[in-house]
This record gives structure tokens, sequence and C-alpha cells, in this order.
């Protein structure tokens, strides 16, 4: 089925009764299709083709000769004419797309530089743009409302051409005051979280950024800062960079915290010393449960809280700790910390656990950043030649807990349990070596029919048999 074409052509506006006084004839205006689409522009519209949801409009500019853009001259001549494909606002639940011919004009001016330059309208085309002036206008409104994602789904929705990079780019960034500010304020962001980070400075008494920094290094921040003096109160993240940078450029402004961090560094140590006395915080629930503490919901609590039923369960019902092992296919020792522990004390355990194979480490890890080696991967390279076998990414994430000021201390070290008298059921006993601690008995091979033992066989059984017993019941054989 073809698609439908409305040619070019004059169309008459129905009579408007209200603005014509009864018992005369009704006056009739009579408006183009250049009217009705493009009002005001020097344009000439030859046909309009509906195919879908595109309403294409094939037109050509009939206005006068263009001026060069370099030396403001009329043209008198035509190169040559190329089609260009502008998008426009859209009609109805059609989006309109323009097929311009556009004319190509020689500059005649011996002294400009320029040989041709192409035609713009007015108000509908721009040099080195795919859409309309108008439809620029509304992608902007959107982008400056919205941003980029929420704009790009409304324009979806709109039947704008906007996507997320065309909205970005309609936003301008702004002008930088003729005067320093005189409270700076300073923080990070993140371009790609984990990888790339970079430093805005904002203005604090008008609430507007300032600047953009590609970074957060200190000699970037320093370079600014002596860039633009007259500071007088550096409002600043906790980053150590920040401090030194301030320190070197700005030495006579006064550092302060703003109100976020100061929240946040008082509710951290409200925490640490609640995690400290949780005992002492705790309240009976069966006295007084309207003082009972609440849980946040995780997956990890729910699954400690299934457990503990289950096993509480079970053992009500008298079964013994391996065999509700077995049944919940778990260890005996977490079945024992399950039956014997209350739920809030499990809770406790799992929301403040260490940091595993970095616990021995830790002291060594906060005396080199307080040296001054703030490097994730040079404290990771120094571990690693200490004997530490975990990953960088353990290491990194302790390190940004340092630098932002909430670090964890290390673990007490849980102390072994003292040798029983009788001796150690390892073949070597309580002292040995590490390497012979994890030995593993061999699996034992299947047996086999007994065979008739030889003459030399039975004669060295013999021999070794009397030799055990001569050496004294004092005497322990090596297996």
């Amino acid at each position: 089925m073809a698609a439908p074409v409305i040619r070019a052509a004059s169309w008459q506006r129905p009579p408007d009764c209200r603005t014509v006084p009864p018992g005369d004839p009704p006056v009739v205006k009579t408006e183009t299709l250049e009217d009705v689409l493009f009002p005001g522009l020097h344009l000439t519209v030859r046909q309009v083709v509906a195919v879908d949801d595109d309403l294409i409009i094939d037109a050509a500019g009939c206005g006068p000769p263009g001026r060069c853009p370099q030396c403001e001259r009329p043209a008198t001549r035509v190169h040559s004419r190329y089609w260009r494909r502008i998008a426009g606002l859209p009609v109805g639940r059609h989006t309109m797309i323009v097929r311009l011919s556009v004319r190509r004009f020689f500059c005649d001016q011996r002294q400009c530089r320029r040989r041709t330059f192409a035609e713009q309208v007015e108000g509908l085309t721009e040099p080195r743009r795919r859409c309309s002036a108008a439809l620029r206008s509304a992608m902007k409104a959107v982008a400056v409302e919205l941003g980029g994602r929420p704009g790009q789904r409304l324009c979806a929705k709109l039947r704008l051409h906007g996507r997320r990079t065309a909205l970005l780019e309609q936003l301008t960034a702004p002008d930088v005051p003729d005067r320093e500010p005189r409270i700076l304020g300073i923080d990070e962001f993140a371009f790609r979280r984990g990888r790339t980070y970079g430093t805005v400075l904002v203005d604090i008494e008008t609430s507007r950024p300032v600047d953009v920094l590609p970074d957060r290094e200190t000699s970037t921040v320093a370079a600014w800062l002596s860039e633009h003096p007259g500071d007088e109160i550096v409002c600043r993240d906790r980053l150590m960079a920040f401090t030194k940078a301030i320190s070197q450029a700005a030495p006579d402004a006064l550092e302060v915290a703003d109100r976020w961090h100061l929240l946040q560094n008082l509710s951290t140590a409200v925490e640490k010393i609640c995690r400290g006395h949780r005992d002492c915080l705790r309240q009976p629930t069966d006295t007084n449960p309207g003082l009972r503490r609440t849980v946040p919901q995780s997956p990890l609590l729910d699954r400690i809280r299934q457990r503990h039923r289950e096993v509480n369960e079970l053992a009500a019902t008298g079964m013994s700790l391996s065999a509700i092992g077995r049944r919940l296919r778990l260890d005996r020792k977490t079945v024992r910390r399950y039956r014997n522990k209350d739920l809030e004390d499990l809770f406790a355990s799992a929301q403040d656990r260490g940091h595993g194979v970095l616990d021995p480490y830790i002291d060594h890890v906060q005396h080199r950043f307080k040296a001054g080696c703030t490097s994730s991967m040079q404290i990771y390279r120094q571990l690693l030649a200490l004997g530490y076998t975990g990953g960088y990414h353990v290491v990194n994430r302790y390190v940004m807990t340092i630098r932002k000021g909430i670090a964890i201390p290390a673990r007490t070290a849980t102390p072994s349990p003292a040798p029983s008298p009788h001796g150690s059921c390892a073949p070597w006993g309580p002292s040995a070596p590490p390497t012979q601690r994890n030995w593993k008995p061999r699996a034992t091979p299947a047996r086999r029919s007994p065979r008739p033992a030889t003459s030399h066989e039975s004669s060295q059984t013999c021999s070794a048999t009397a030799a055990d017993t001569n050496s004294g019941a004092g005497s322990k054989r090596l297996s």
C-alpha cells in the first residue's frame, strides 16, 4: 500500500463565527501549508509524505541569497545544491523530518579565504546541526529540568529526537565569576565509580559551581588555588589530598568541614560505641518489649534468623548436633553456635565482621598511611613482601576507610586453646611445625584377602616384635 502523499497547496481556514457579525457573509482567510508548518520562514513545501510514524516534508529555501559567514558579503552565484535532513518538532503522533534542498553559494570576494558556503534558513537550520532551532530549544529545556537519562525517556514519549548525549550537549558550562569566592567548597565526585574521580569547586555563598578539575590529586588542586588566591574559608572533604593542597597553596585559609561530614563522623562514632557496649544496651525482650532493638532487613540476617529457628526447633525434639548438621547440611560447630547463642548475638557478630586475611597486617597499613604512604597499590606490594595472601581489593577498601576516617581497628587476636595434658591427637604433637600440623592421613586402601606369609617374612616379623618388646614400656614408636 502506497504511503499517502499531500501535495503543497493552499487550504481554507473554516469561518470563525465569533468574529463575523450576524447577517454578513463569512470571511474566509486562505493560508498555505508553509504558513501552517513553518510560519514566518522562507521555505517552499513541495510535498508531504506520511511513512509509518514519520512525516517527511520536502522543502526548499526561497529566501534571498545568503551572506558569507566570514566576510558578510551577499552572494551572487549558486555553486550547487544538496539534500539535508532536519529533525523538527512532532506533528500530532508523527515525527517530523524535513528534507531540505540547500543551495551552496560562491563567495566572489578575492580577499575572503572562503570560496563557497551553504545556505542557512533563519529560524530552522544552524551550521552543523541536524535538528531545527525549535527542537533544540525544547531539548535544552528538557535537559535543564531532567538531565540525561530521565530526559531521554521523556523525549521518547514525546517523539523528540533526544538521546542522552545529545541532551547533555545542550547544557553550557556556567560562567566563572569575576571575583574569587570568599568561601570555597571542595569535594570529590566520580566520573566512573571506583576508577576515575574529579574535583568540584563551589562558591558556598552563591551556591554556584566555580570550576571542575579532571582529578583529585594534590598538585592539581594546589595549582588551582595558587591561580585563584583570596579564599578566606575552605569547606573541604576529608580527603587527605585536599588538606595538603590547602596547606601548600592557601595556608592562611580557615579549613572547616561541612554539615554532612560532621553528621557522618558523629554517626560513625556513636555506632562504634554502641557496638562496643551492645551487651550493656541490650534490653530483655520479655520484660520490656517496647525497647526491643530493631534489626535492618537483609538476606544475610534473614538467613541467620531462619537457621536459628530451624536449629532450635530440631534441638527441642532431642536430636543431636551431628544429626541436626546432617539434616540442615551444616557443620557440627555451626549447629552448636546457633543453639547456644541468642539471635541478637548472632546479628551483632554478622554486622561486625573483621577483614579476614588482612587482620594481622592492619597495624602495618595504618602505620604506613600515617607515615605518608597513601597509595593502596604501594601498601599492597609491601604486604605481599610480608607474607600477605589476600587480594588487592581488600587492601584498597580498607585504605579508603582510613582515608574517609571510618576505619575499624584490628580485632584482638583470639588466644588458641591450651594443649591437652595428655598430648595431642595429631601424630606429631602440639609443638609440631605448621607444615606438619596440616598433615592429613592418607586414605586407607581397600582390604585384600590375606596371603600366607613366607618363611623369610615370618622371621622378620618375629625379630621386629622381639625388638619392640625389649625397647621398654617408656619408648614411643613412630608410625
